[in-house]
């Protein structure tokens, strides 16, 4: 094996910090805008089957490989690779720029959400039936000010750019010293956001129509298990959920102590996140049923995921609330804040800084000033009137789908065949409570690679290879390969340079 040149690491100070910051990478907003439609939209129970399949097949043991690689070599994604064989370092630096690029984009969104804390304030979209109508053009027009469409990229919009600021300003403070600041934060932050959370679950299950809507999110239609669609939303919602993929969890596996507990730790986060993503959907289904009361309308139209359903349908909830309208407002936006906050500094720190300080023994504070400073520059693209179109849609879809899929599939691969799952597992069980079978080296070597090449497969080349993505113009839909060539040609000339000693 190649040695990796690493410079001098800190570790997590109690073990409940490194679980509420694995916990607060995984918790992020798709737990609240995008499990609880796929359970709707998949059969309900037949979906949390399918979701539960997949957290034992895929995520657990998935989260099992970064946590434990990143402990055994002592680093990041790049150097975890780069000591499995130099040849291979690549890999790591190919997972490094998914986690660069989703962060440029996911810090966006979150100025969006600033926005929107700022405006519920005064429900600044109107209250009653009218606020209700007005939401959508509050959106698109008022924050977003969107073009209409990917060719029309337009001027950067003043509130967006000061957001953009400001959230880069707190991802510095948090993660400039390192996983000593994180780990803490992590702890204070995922406690309060349950806290808002459970706020929120117990105010909408106390609204008139609430039960209808979760009747819909709980419905089981159990011939939904023999549909591919099911097992394919489940599958691609437990990779994105669980923040693998994204360079991240090799860097916080590393900071794990020589006798931590690595197969505890994996199932505490898969667990803790899949509950939490649970527990969300009481929130949005019983607002949604609600809002079929309120405004004597089906289901089908209520926007009930992604933007649509934190953006427009909170929004005309707020305006139809029968009081304390700002209040819960504010709450609700407060606590997708602070969600996508706690994932925003994961994919900056360990999955953009701690790599690029392992590589080339750069200082914490530098790396982070000028890792902020690049992402916030790249980021400003996304603040423009076009940017909704080319960040969380087009560029999402080539690094948060196909960039994180395929670097997880070849990173389990080489791990399973090269390095040795068996090897890894021996490891994993000398410092572990729980000991784990070969069960998992099949995981690792077949089940998971073949789970995640179904997935883009199944949900991305059949339908964006024939056709263009989402149907944006083909010169639009191509830059998502284009993407993915750039990053996959950067990460080879990352991993072809040599290490540097420490800089002070």
């Amino acid at each position: 094996m190649a040695e990796v040149n690493v410079c001098l690491r800190d570790s997590w100070t109690k073990r409940s910090h490194f679980i509420f910051a694995a916990l607060g990478s995984a918790v992020g907003l798709g737990n609240l805008w995008r499990f609880p439609y796929l359970s709707y939209a998949n059969g309900g129970g037949a979906f949390l089957v399918a979701w539960l399949v997949g957290l034992f097949a895929i995520g657990v043991p998935w989260l099992i490989v970064e946590y434990g690689m990143g402990k055994r070599f002592n680093s990041s994604a790049p150097g975890v690779f780069g000591g499995i064989g130099r040849k291979w370092e690549w890999l790591g630096w190919w997972a490094a720029w998914v986690a660069f690029l989703i962060v440029t984009y996911y810090t966006v969104v979150m100025a969006w959400v600033l926005k929107y804390v700022v405006s519920s304030a005064t429900v600044e979209w109107g209250m009653g039936e009218a606020g209700a109508a007005g939401a959508a053009d509050f959106f698109f027009g008022t924050v977003l000010r969107l073009s209409a469409g990917p060719g029309e990229i337009g001027t950067p919009v003043p509130h967006l750019l000061i957001g953009l600021a400001v959230v880069w300003v707190l991802i510095f403070l948090v993660v400039f010293k390192g996983c000593r600041v994180i780990g803490p934060v992590s702890q204070v932050v995922m406690i309060v956001a349950w806290i808002f959370l459970a706020i929120l679950v117990v105010r909408g299950v106390t609204l008139v129509g609430a039960s209808q809507g979760l009747n819909y999110y709980l419905e089981t239609d159990w011939s939904m298990l023999a549909t591919p669609e099911v097992w394919f939303a489940a599958f691609s919602q437990i990779a994105f959920t669980l923040s693998v993929g994204m360079a991240g969890m090799y860097a916080y596996g590393s900071f794990i102590k020589s006798k931590g507990d690595v197969t505890n730790s994996a199932f505490i986060t898969g667990f803790g996140d899949s509950a939490t993503s649970f527990f969300a959907g009481f929130a949005v289904f019983s607002t949604v049923g609600f809002l079929m009361h309120s405004l004597s309308i089906p289901v089908g139209e209520v926007a009930v995921r992604s933007v649509g359903l934190a953006f427009i349908t909170w929004p005309v909830a707020v305006s139809m609330l029968p009081g304390a309208n700002a209040i819960f407002g504010v709450i609700f936006f407060l606590c997708l804040f602070i969600l996508g906050l706690s994932s925003a500094y994961f994919l900056a720190y360990a999955g953009v800084i701690s790599p690029l300080m392992d590589k080339f023994g750069w200082g914490s504070s530098r790396t982070a000033f000028g890792v902020c400073l690049v992402a916030f520059l790249v980021g400003i693209l996304f603040t423009t009137n076009g940017g909704l179109y080319w960040g969380p849609d087009i560029l999402d879809r080539a690094v948060s789908f196909y960039g994180l899929l395929l670097t997880g599939a070849l990173s389990c691969i080489v791990v399973g065949w090269v390095f040795g799952a068996d090897k890894l597992r021996a490891y994993i069980n000398e410092t572990s409570d729980f000991k784990i079978g070969p069960w998992f080296d099949v995981m690792v070597k077949f089940v998971v690679p073949a789970g995640l090449l179904f997935v883009v497969i199944y949900g991305g080349f059949m339908s964006d290879i024939p056709q263009s993505y989402e149907g944006y113009p083909r010169w639009a839909s191509n830059a998502i390969w284009g993407v993915l060539g750039v990053t996959l040609i950067l990460s080879f000339i990352l991993g072809s340079m040599k290490t540097r000693g420490p800089v002070d």
